[in-house]
């Protein structure tokens, strides 16, 4: 399935005054490298709405299972990929390692949002188109 790995290094603003990153920090990293990884195979979100007409990947749950602390300094690598494609969402599953390192471990469900006026939060879940679904599961 879809997969992508970046490398960053941690900065002080993503620090606490321990020189501990920060958690929040870590779900922007991996919301960002989901991002970057749809982008990659061709889903950037403007091609997403002018295409497919979505509102967004809408987020239907998230969870870390943190390992190990990273501190300032640290150059991490992040690894993000699809790990299962349902009917209207998809699964990312997210892992931070600092070298050897397993900091932690992480998921996201997605679920694939269209424009729904008719619905009280304006959007509801679509099934995903299969073009789309085919970049999701490439390999």
């Amino acid at each position: 399935m879809l997969e992508w790995s970046e490398r960053i290094r941690v900065e002080w603003g993503d620090c606490d005054p321990a020189k501990i990153i920060f958690y929040p920090r870590y779900f922007a990293w991996v919301d960002a490298a989901g991002h970057h990884m749809l982008e990659q195979g061709g889903l950037h979100h403007d091609v997403l709405i002018e295409k497919y007409g979505i509102r967004g990947l809408v987020l239907g749950h998230v969870g870390m299972d943190f390992k190990s602390p990273g501190f300032f300094g640290d150059t991490l690598d992040i690894t993000t990929k699809v790990t299962k494609i349902g009917g209207a969402s998809f699964e990312l599953g997210h892992e931070i390692h600092r070298g050897e390192t397993l900091l932690l471990t992480g998921k996201e469900l997605r679920i694939w949002a269209v424009e729904d006026p008719d619905h009280p939060a304006g959007i509801s879940a679509k099934p995903i188109p299969d073009d789309a679904r085919s970049i999701l599961a490439a390999e």
